[in-house]
């Protein structure tokens, strides 16, 4: 049996104004914010979220993971470093 959307609404706002009320002792309030979280879970499960595909652009890639280009050329005034017992540029490279 599935409740409504706008019955677990309307309970979660009877809870939050009962803790308002209640606001003295947290030990109620504590009790009223447990069961908003209740009420939260049954209605997420009811109703899951839409699963969003979003591809990411070129934008937020290189934002995300910085310019590897400009990481791998040598800028003006760089020199690389070449030693015969170096594997890489980083410091983890053996």
């Amino acid at each position: 049996m599935a409740v409504a959307t706008d019955t677990i609404l309307k309970k979660m706002q009877r809870e939050l104004t009962e803790a308002q009320h209640m606001s003295a002792d947290d030990s109620i309030v504590k009790k009223h914010i447990a069961n908003i979280q209740l009420l939260c879970e049954l209605l997420n499960e009811e109703q899951p979220l839409p699963e969003s595909k979003q591809e990411m652009t070129d934008r937020e890639l290189k934002a995300m993971m910085g310019d590897a280009a400009a990481e791998q050329q040598p800028g003006p005034g760089r020199n690389p470093i070449d030693h015969d017992d170096a594997n890489g540029k980083s410091l983890f490279d053996f």
